[in-house]
């Protein structure tokens, strides 16, 4: 049977495809909105919910990271699954289970119950991570998953400033049980949309044997070891680490720390909250575009020592007071730590066949989804030991940057530049 691919359909058919691709983009983008505005609801409105359950600092960065724990833990046995399980069927598995720990979330009257909840939530949200990244590489080819993953990166952002932009008034407004319970409805109508509407590839519209023709599934009986036989899969994570440290350490205490530092009263939060996310959202679509035509190795590179920039800034307001403008403009250009988040994903489908593929990217976030558990625990922490000081926890968040570029030197130190990641087509 001759291979159906891109070049050997005609026009109508392609535009047919378009058409798909265009809505499937949408749905996965919805799918990862409600992933992480269901993980980052809490840190939204952190000073609310401690107040009402009686948290601490370190009990309130410990509740907000420990979802990292069964989001890796979901990533270890979600990977393997994916390879047997369609994109469709994991996000609808994911999206339910998730759905119904938001509900269960509404109800919990002590730390204890939040922080089960927030597990049972974790891991069903892993299902769905990998299950976007499923069909996005299903739907789209190889030179085009560096724009279109920084595209579903950018609405995990655009899903964080929404926590801050709506979650802090609807609050304020009601209470955090009312914002938990718009996210619970919202995350199980976005379960029946998928079940109505995805379909994992072109051959399920008529097109059977349909390929991209990147590098095949020659290699669909490899076994999930070969993953490690490289460095890729630890490049991968460590780009991923880095991102996702940031994410969890500016989200989880940038807004705290201007409060109690520079004294921002709690009503111009969701300001800062907003510009947060606008600003990931902006650098994940600008470094998506360009990892489809730059080197993804120099691109990740790139991407930890913006982190880190942006960590030694956020330093600098937590140590001398400043005017709002300034915190404003720090604010704005945060999202500079996630520049190389489209490159790793895309990293990761080029460098694995299309079978390995989404068990790569879970395994790589599972070192992802550690950095996010550490950082707001690490950072609390200290902020706790040190009497309520926030730059401590902010030079430990820079230094622990300096760590993953280190890392990520050591490991593309003297690759041969044909060995190296190259522009897509």
């Amino acid at each position: 049977m001759t291979a159906v691919t891109w070049d050997s359909i005609s026009e109508t058919n392609r535009s047919s495809i378009r058409s798909y691709q265009r809505s499937i983009l949408m749905l996965a983008l919805v799918c990862e909105l409600f992933l992480a505005a269901d993980w980052y609801a809490f840190a939204a409105v952190i000073p609310f919910i401690s107040q009402s359950l009686g948290l601490d600092e370190q009990q309130a960065g410990f509740a907000q990271g420990i979802f990292a724990l069964t989001y890796g833990i979901g990533m270890v046995v979600w990977s393997p699954v994916s390879r047997r399980m369609s994109a469709r069927a994991m996000l609808l598995l994911g999206l339910a289970g998730t759905g119904l720990g938001m509900v269960l979330q509404i109800f919990v009257q002590n730390y204890a119950e939040l922080v089960a909840l927030r597990l049972f939530i974790g891991f069903f949200d892993a299902a769905i991570f990998i299950g976007n990244m499923k069909l996005i590489f299903g739907w789209f080819p190889q030179g085009r998953r560096g724009s279109i993953v920084g595209f579903i990166l950018a609405a995990y952002s655009l899903a964080i400033t929404l926590d801050f932009a709506l979650g802090i008034p609807l609050t304020l407004a009601t209470s955090w049980r009312v914002f938990f319970a718009v996210l619970a409805v919202g995350t199980l109508i976005v379960a029946g949309l998928v079940a109505l509407f995805a379909r994992n590839n072109p051959a399920e519209i008529g097109f059977a044997g349909f390929s991209w023709g990147d590098r095949g599934d020659a290699h669909a009986t490899l076994s999930l070891g070969e993953i490690f036989r490289s460095r890729w899969i630890a490049i991968g994570a460590l780009g991923i680490g880095a991102c996702t440290f940031a994410i969890a350490g500016t989200a989880t205490w940038v807004v705290p720390g201007y409060i109690a530092v520079q004294k921002m009263p709690v009503e111009q939060a969701p300001v800062i909250g907003t510009l947060m996310g606008l600003s990931q959202v902006l650098f994940l679509v600008l470094g998506g575009y360009l990892a489809d035509k730059l080197e993804k190795t120099l691109m990740i590179k790139i991407g930890v020592v913006l982190a880190l920039i942006v960590a030694l800034l956020f330093t600098f307001s937590m140590i001398h007071e400043a005017p709002f403008a300034l915190l404003v403009l720090l604010a704005g250009v945060s999202g500079l730590a996630v520049f190389g988040g489209g490159a790793i994903f895309a990293l990761m489908s080029e460098k694995y066949p299309p079978s390995l593929a989404p068990a790569a990217v879970g395994y790589a976030e599972v070192f992802g989804v550690v950095s996010s558990f550490i950082g707001p625990w690490m950072m609390g922490a200290i902020i706790t030991w040190q009497n309520g000081a926030f730059a401590p926890a902010f030079w430990a968040f820079a230094g622990v940057e300096v760590l993953f570029l280190l890392g990520l030197v050591a490991l593309t130190w003297g690759l041969p530049r044909t060995m190296r990641s190259v522009p897509a087509a």
